[in-house]
């Protein structure tokens, strides 16, 4: 990020002007917001990009809020960034039901999974043991449900 951002507008990505760059440190930029509280927080640099006369920020002014204050020098930067999700632990939660599902539990069981099923009825390759459907000329209503001819006199 360049050095001449001092005293830019940050505006973030909900349309938001949270205050003006103050400074940069470690690829992150120091933003002062508040208008009478005013508080200190740092953006990473990969986040803001400058358009015209002010930085836009990719991130929602709540993201902003919410991020660590800066309150002296000795803050870390690699605080900052794993509140952003650019650094710190990347953990995948497991499935809780474990790598199993209905259909590999059918298979275990001697179930045909469906899909197969599918194919087999697509490609008429289907199992005996399973009926066929009737076809019928005519569909049923509510005074034949049969769908019969015979009433038809």
């Amino acid at each position: 990020m360049e050095q001449t951002i001092e005293g830019l507008q940050v505006v973030t990505s909900d349309d938001h002007k949270i205050g003006r760059v103050v400074g940069t440190r470690d690829d992150c930029v120091l933003v002062e917001t508040g208008h009478l509280f005013k508080s200190r927080h740092a953006i990473p640099s990969s986040f803001v990009h400058r358009q015209d006369d002010e930085l836009r920020a990719t991130v929602s002014k709540e993201i902003v809020e919410s991020s660590p204050k800066i309150e002296d020098e000795s803050w870390s930067c690699e605080e900052i960034l794993v509140h952003y999700g650019l650094a710190g632990p990347f953990e995948v939660d497991p499935d809780p039901d474990g790598v199993d599902n209905a259909e590999t539990e059918g298979q275990r069981a001697g179930i045909e999974p469906a899909p197969q099923e599918r194919m087999g009825t697509l490609t008429g390759t289907e199992p005996p043991s399973q009926a066929v459907p009737t076809v019928r000329e005519r569909q049923g209503n509510a005074y034949d449900p049969t769908g019969s001819t015979a009433n038809l006199e």
